[in-house]
């Protein structure tokens, strides 16, 4: 049964035990024999296990999806339970350096229990005889902006910026990329921005001490690069940032880069340009801050930083995102439904929420021991083995109890 399927469990033990998961190449390519063979497979293991995925459903269909090189792990996930909900089978081709990612994953389906052979992992040619592709690039495309009003609670949202535009080390498909401050708060707010991004500790992602690991490749770096030279030539100041190596780890690392005075026409302003790096711009009023806020395609997120509710709702339905928070910024994927889709041809679809609690969100940094503990206990908690959510409770208690204490306390 898929809801007993425990892949909290068993992605982050998957993930856990082989570093170089996404630093590799990606599959061979296979002969149209092979592939078809492949379909065939497909198709049988459908008619056998069909009753165990989705119960009654009309038709079942082989679908692709198309890897992504910021998260090739936890994006496809996503996607690949979706499609196995809906009756379906899915062919992964993961991003160019990240084969193994894929695999992983296909692993993990397995040992959790899913039919064996019902999610393959195939190179890019694998996806043509595929019925559709589950597009991991669908949806809005512009870069996310936080607004900071000039009543905002300024610790707080340096905190949030910070994690918002570095979590995926910059190159989640909802990361930050543009904040817009009131112009009396501008020099504080860059100052402790540029403060608390030089004190990340950049390193091996499997550390528990780490709270930047590297980018997906050197291309990804290279580019990110690029665009900051760009802005650079056209007048911003780069303030902190760039690329770094790390002497006790592998990979393409990047320091949390932040800019001031980016101009709009720059791809950094325009565009979602995958890293750790944030361009922070001071503005009058909030009419300004809308205006260079939607200056760009539609993004997935945008969030409103300030201590009048009221002020800020309406401040949010005029900005052109997905999803707006207040006094919050999450760096989330966007919806993947085919009814996701539809309802975006139909009408504005918007989500407007408020900050979720008083206290510090543990997610945020810093990162620690305790933080990695209480990460692990929490997802064996979810799993439906027996004994394990016991001994999980026993052994991972007191970092949870640590946690909180210290959420509470900020």
């Amino acid at each position: 049964d898929l809801a007993a399927v425990d892949l909290e469990r068993e992605s982050a033990a998957g993930v856990a035990a082989e570093p170089e998961l996404e630093l590799c190449e990606r599959p061979r390519r296979q002969s149209f024999v092979a592939q078809q063979a492949r379909y065939d497979q497909l198709d049988r293991i459908f008619v056998a296990h069909r009753h165990r995925i989705a119960g009654r459903r009309r038709s079942s269909q082989i679908l692709g999806d198309r890897g992504a090189a910021g998260a090739p792990f936890a994006l496809p996930l996503t996607t690949v339970g979706a499609a196995l909900l809906a009756g379906n089978g899915v062919i992964i081709a993961p991003a160019p350096g990240t084969a193994r990612a894929g695999e992983r994953l296909a692993g993990v389906l397995t040992r959790a229990g899913l039919p064996e052979g019902l999610v393959r992992v195939a190179g890019e040619d694998g996806l043509e005889g595929c019925a559709r592709l589950l597009d991991l690039g669908s949806g809005p495309s512009g870069p996310d902006a936080m607004i900071v009003l000039a009543d905002a609670k300024l610790a707080q949202a340096v905190d949030g910026a910070l994690w918002a535009a570095c979590a995926g080390a910059g190159q989640l498909a909802g990361s930050l990329k543009r904040v817009y401050v009131a112009q009396e708060r501008h020099a504080e707010f860059l100052q402790a921005l540029c403060s608390a991004a030089a004190a990340l500790e950049l390193g091996d992602p499997l550390a528990p001490h780490t709270q930047l690991g590297p980018m997906a490749g050197e291309a990804v770096a290279t580019a990110l690069a690029e665009a900051i030279n760009e802005s650079v030539g056209l007048g911003a100041v780069l303030l902190g940032g760039g690329r770094t190596s790390v002497a006790a780890a592998r990979g393409a690392f990047f320091a949390p880069a932040v800019l001031s005075g980016v101009p709009r026409q720059a791809r950094l302003a325009r565009e979602r340009v995958a890293g750790p790096v944030l361009c922070v711009s001071a503005v009058a009023d909030s009419v300004e801050a809308v205006e260079l806020a939607n200056g760009g395609e539609r993004s997935l997120g945008a969030s409103i930083w300030s201590a009048d509710r009221r002020r800020a709702v309406r401040i949010a339905r005029e900005l052109r995102a997905r999803v707006v928070w207040g006094n919050d910024h999450l760096p989330v994927a966007p919806l993947r439904q085919a009814a996701a889709d539809a309802l975006e041809h139909c009408g504005r679809e918007q989500l407007i929420t408020w900050e979720p609690a008083a206290h510090h969100p543990p997610w945020r940094y810093r990162y620690d021991a305790a933080t990695q503990r209480a990460a692990r206990t929490l997802a064996v908690l979810h799993s439906t083995r027996e004994g394990e959510r016991e001994q999980a409770l026993r052994d991972g208690a007191p970092a949870i109890i640590r946690l909180a204490g210290r959420a509470l306390r900020r």
